[in-house]
């Protein structure tokens, strides 16, 4: 079978991993470079475009599969904008102030909270509901589309942000090298994705967590590491966040791999009045970076 060629090496020697339910097509490792990513598309979900039929088409596929329950994502927006502050945190400490791009913005959380610290915050987000929300807020800056689309200027942006983004893209290398054309020398680019190499990964397999219908790249620090490299970034930082987990929604996640588990523990908190508490943990199966710009 002949796949997709690798995105970071470009490579066409690759060796088949997986065939997951979760997943667009078959996943699989570049033997060249170790890049771990969906080797076919058969809906192809990625971000390069908006397409209200395949939007639609997505929407069905992650229903069918239950991955998501619209009643705890709903009540997690107070969780949410705790995980956004940490993740301002992060970056306030590589660049306090500046002009702040976000890829993928969503309705502008992240955005409102650079917006108050300080930054001239901007967002990119294709999907017009989402992005309509994001711009009822007069403080943050928000277009509705790609960033083909934007076609900004060059080194328009002090800081550049991709919070579980890069896995969705149509080639993050391409999209990597059109960031620094837009970052003003030593401007900073930050990055959350998905780990390959991790152990959830390892003891899971087909049932991991980040295993769902958009996600097409899987880095590892060493494919990330080359990654920022190879599109002209001097990386700074490479750490696992720590994240800020309601019981809620860890429960929600227990349910992903056990339907029956996920049921009986929801149950438990909710007897007890636990849904909202927290917990700070650090999984390992996560990534964020820091580079500048050389």
């Amino acid at each position: 079978m002949l796949y997709l060629p690798c995105d970071l090496c470009g490579g066409t020697d690759v060796r088949f991993l997986l065939a997951c339910e979760r997943l667009d097509g078959p996943l699989v490792r570049c033997r060249q470079c170790g890049l771990v990513y969906v080797g076919e598309r058969r809906e192809d979900f990625t971000f390069s475009r908006f397409d209200p039929e395949r939007s639609r088409r997505l929407a069905e596929r992650v229903r069918a599969l239950e991955l998501v329950d619209e009643e705890v994502e709903a009540r997690e927006a107070p969780v949410r904008e705790r995980v956004m502050a940490e993740r301002l945190q992060w970056v306030q400490r590589f660049i306090a102030s500046g002009r702040l791009l976000e890829l993928g913005c969503a309705e502008g959380t992240f955005l409102k909270l650079a917006a108050r610290a300080g930054f001239h915050a901007h967002g990119i987000e294709p999907d017009p509901v989402t992005s309509a929300l994001a711009r009822q807020c007069p403080d943050i800056v928000v277009f509705p589309g790609t960033l083909a689309d934007a076609q900004y200027p060059a080194a328009s942006f002090d800081v550049i942000v991709l919070f579980h983004v890069l896995e969705h893209l149509d080639s993050p290398r391409r999209t990597l090298h059109e960031l620094h054309r837009l970052l003003r020398p030593g401007g900073i680019l930050v990055i959350e994705t998905p780990n390959i190499a991790s152990l959830w990964f390892y003891l899971l397999g087909r049932r991991w967590r980040q295993f769902i219908p958009d996600h097409y790249y899987f880095f590892s620090p060493a494919t990330l590491t080359r990654l920022l490299e190879e599109s002209g970034f001097r990386p700074l930082a490479l750490t696992h966040p720590k994240r800020i987990v309601s019981l809620r929604l860890l429960t929600d996640r227990v349910r992903r791999l056990s339907p029956l588990a996920g049921r009986l523990l929801m149950r438990a908190i909710t007897r007890m009045g636990w849904e909202a508490r927290t917990l700070i943990l650090r999984p390992s199966d996560v990534l964020l970076a820091s580079a500048a710009k050389t």
